[in-house]
């Protein structure tokens, strides 16, 4: 067995600010994509907040909808390299409203919804990382399908399981990072709230407090975020039920 030496590196900030970077941990990554079986894997929609004319909040020299972005490139490719396939909502810096997120969420089969942002506090002391998801979720009904025939689908609040992402995701930040625990909560967000799938709302840090700003400033701390956020789903990914049957394989099984 090949033995892994983790290294340590330390962020230096103004100066003389430093901050701990966890330990690279290979392993976890490679047994958590062993666990899994790529033909079973839930397609994740990685949802850049933000964008375009909206620029979300603007603290410390930061932009939200920039922030948003980086963090949204570097999940899609760590939740690749555990074998995801991925959908991303804007690969830009392109103003895409609401409506037009959880649209496109809604046209992915077996999904799961991430949507990655920063806080922002009135009071510059506000720290700390939470994970929002909603209790009811308002979308159109799924079209028939053959399938619906023969077996009707569960009521979506038992289909949902959006509070036991944000939970999975909300302790994998915590396990990767120092950040305070601001907790998981429900709250009608618009696009947790109008997207099928299991959907979080993850802020990653906020902006107007002066320390986490120069962290989220950083490639080496938001590279944390992003494999906390891509190990969250995978775990939740494996207490997932396998994907429906086709309609054609359901067919047959029935004659």
């Amino acid at each position: 067995m090949e033995v892994v030496t983790p290294t340590v590196g330390l962020l230096t900030l103004a100066g003389c600010l430093t901050f701990l970077v966890a330990p690279e941990e290979a392993p976890r990554d490679i047994h958590v994509a062993a666990a899994l079986s790529p033909s079973t894997l839930p397609v994740v929609v990685v949802d850049a907040g933000h964008g375009g004319r909206d620029e979300g909040a603007r603290c410390n020299g930061l932009v939200e909808k920039n922030v948003s972005l980086d963090l949204a490139v570097r999940v899609e490719q760590r939740l690749q390299v555990l074998g995801f396939k991925t959908v991303m909502t804007r690969r830009a810096d392109a103003y895409v409203s609401l409506p037009e997120r959880a649209e496109l969420a809604n046209q992915v089969e077996h999904s799961l919804f991430v949507s990655l942002h920063c806080n922002k506090s009135p009071s510059s002391s506000a720290t700390g990382v939470e994970t929002f998801f909603a209790t009811e979720k308002v979308v159109p009904e799924p079209e028939w399908t053959f399938v619906g025939f023969f077996a009707k689908p569960e009521p979506m609040a038992r289909a949902d399981r959006g509070e036991n992402l944000a939970g999975y995701v909300q302790a994998s930040l915590l396990n990767r990072t120092e950040a305070g625990n601001r907790g998981i909560k429900a709250r009608p967000l618009y696009v947790v709230r109008h997207t099928r799938a299991p959907a979080v709302l993850v802020e990653a840090g906020f902006l107007s407090n002066p320390f986490e700003a120069r962290l989220l400033g950083t490639p080496e701390y938001r590279e944390l975020i992003a494999k906390a956020v891509a190990e969250g789903v995978a775990e939740f990914a494996r207490t997932m039920p396998p994907p429906p049957k086709p309609a054609t394989q359901l067919a047959k099984a029935t004659r």
